[in-house]
């Protein structure tokens, strides 16, 4: 080793301090629609301008069109709403067919002392259950 070389250093390096004090750059994510049928994120900068087309990493497809935000947000919006139990519950049962049936089953309920389990008497019919509590 030359007399005139410092250990740890190099052409071109520009500074010794730290990088603590710096942290990422703010970001937002685009989303892009291959030609095959796929999607992909590509993140940029909050400052920089979004570009409308991509290239595809995955296929090297050029002018994958960028989805915006607004029309996925329509587009899953005009799909049917997800049915819950109560809404098929209201398909097949009237409201005056729920309130009867909950009166019947509250006085099951009551005409054992009170909530037990094992079994649910409706009418002449008995139920047996398990409970894993």
């Amino acid at each position: 080793m030359s007399r005139g070389t410092l250990r740890g250093y190099r052409w071109g390096h520009t500074t010794v301090e730290p990088d603590r004090y710096t942290g990422p750059v703010p970001r937002v994510t685009a989303r892009f629609a291959c030609t095959r049928g796929h999607e992909f994120a590509v993140h940029f900068s909050v400052e920089a301008e979004l570009p409308a087309s991509w290239s595809c990493r995955q296929h090297g497809v050029e002018g994958c069109a960028r989805i915006d935000a607004t029309a996925s947000a329509e587009a899953k919006s005009k799909g049917k709403p997800p049915r819950t139990h109560l809404t098929m519950l209201y398909e097949r049962r009237s409201v005056a067919e729920l309130e009867v049936l909950l009166a019947d089953t509250l006085a099951a309920i009551r005409r054992q002392g009170g909530a037990q389990p094992g079994c649910v008497q409706f009418g002449d019919k008995t139920y047996s259950f398990r409970y894993d509590g």
